[in-house]
């Protein structure tokens, strides 16, 4: 009887052992967190808060973010699950970026922020205060241009930032500061610049600096259109006809087709400029009026609300629609 009671209490005493070793060796395992964070809070210099900017970080710049989100609208950030080592962290604004602690441009100069496990770093920001382009801008009859599109190009970059004007016709956006930029508009089928032009280079340049709101008003200025009725050599409608105005100083293209009775009315819908227009049908081509080739063609200027008539007759019969 003593026997077996001193065996029961061996075998209890290698199983509690048994388990007592497998906690031992599994505890630590499932403890362990060999990552850290980072965390912060983007400012901008004239200390407000910077909402919604796009946290990446990078262990190598120029390669991809290990990790990228957004800052909540108090512009705080946390970034978990780092491992342990140097890392720089971009700051993006919306269009255009800038590296912690804030105001530096390229990577090389960022800070190096270094992580270890199971700590936070702390990785603060003040980033340049931004600009706005804000405005109102006015359709040809002068009533509030509602629901145009808006874009704001940076001359130097090419980047642009895009909005819609309100049931008023105002706007405003947000720039990249200390930069040059144009503004362009949608005013019914054409764009156009500020101030009421169709020409990149009579586009007014706007600099923006840092914290400044540069206001501006325009109003649009009225499109120009050609209309007309082509015959075929017989004197019949010419309909299903393709018309081509070709803009003799950008090359620019635009396309219609005439109807059935021989018109065409591409009113409201060109550019004022100087143009060339084709008639072309599966039998032929040729240029108002009834001239052979480009070279030979007649120059029709249409001037800014004006629409030019322009009549044709096709040197070939056209089969009838």
């Amino acid at each position: 009887m003593q026997s077996n009671a001193v065996r029961r209490r061996s075998v209890l005493a290698a199983t509690v052992a048994g388990i007592v070793a497998a906690t031992t060796v599994a505890g630590p395992a499932l403890a362990a967190d060999p990552t850290g964070s980072i965390a912060g809070v983007v400012r901008d210099t004239r200390g407000a808060v910077v909402p919604d900017a796009v946290i990446g970080v990078f262990v190598n710049p120029s390669s991809d973010a290990v990790q990228e989100l957004q800052a909540d609208s108090r512009g705080r950030f946390t970034v978990s699950g780092l491992e342990a080592g140097n890392y720089k962290i971009r700051i993006g604004l919306g269009g255009w970026s800038e590296w912690a602690p804030g105001r530096v441009s390229h990577p090389d100069q960022a800070r190096t922020y270094q992580v270890r496990a199971n700590r936070t770093t702390t990785a603060n920001s003040v980033v340049t205060a931004t600009g706005f382009l804000a405005g109102r801008l006015l359709a040809t009859d002068g009533k509030p241009l509602a629901g145009a599109p808006v874009n704001v190009t940076n001359v130097d970059t090419a980047s642009q930032h895009a909005g819609l004007t309100e049931a008023d016709g105002t706007f405003r956006l947000r720039v990249q500061p200390n930069q040059t930029f144009v503004v362009s508009y949608q005013a019914g089928a054409l764009s156009q610049y500020v101030p009421h032009t169709f020409e990149y280079a009579q586009a007014t340049r706007f600099f923006v600096r840092s914290g400044q709101t540069v206001r501006l008003t325009d109003r649009a200025a009225a499109p120009a259109g050609i209309s007309g009725r082509l015959t075929d050599a017989a004197g019949a409608p010419a309909g299903g006809v393709n018309v081509s105005f070709i803009n003799v100083d950008t090359i620019n293209q635009s396309d219609t087709t005439t109807a059935a009775d021989g018109t065409y009315d591409f009113s409201g819908l060109l550019e004022p400029g100087n143009y060339k227009v084709r008639f072309r049908t599966a039998d032929g081509s040729q240029y108002a009026h009834q001239k052979p080739d480009y070279d030979s063609a007649e120059i029709i200027t249409v001037a800014s609300g004006e629409t030019v008539v322009v009549d044709d007759q096709l040197l070939w019969v056209v089969a009838p629609q």
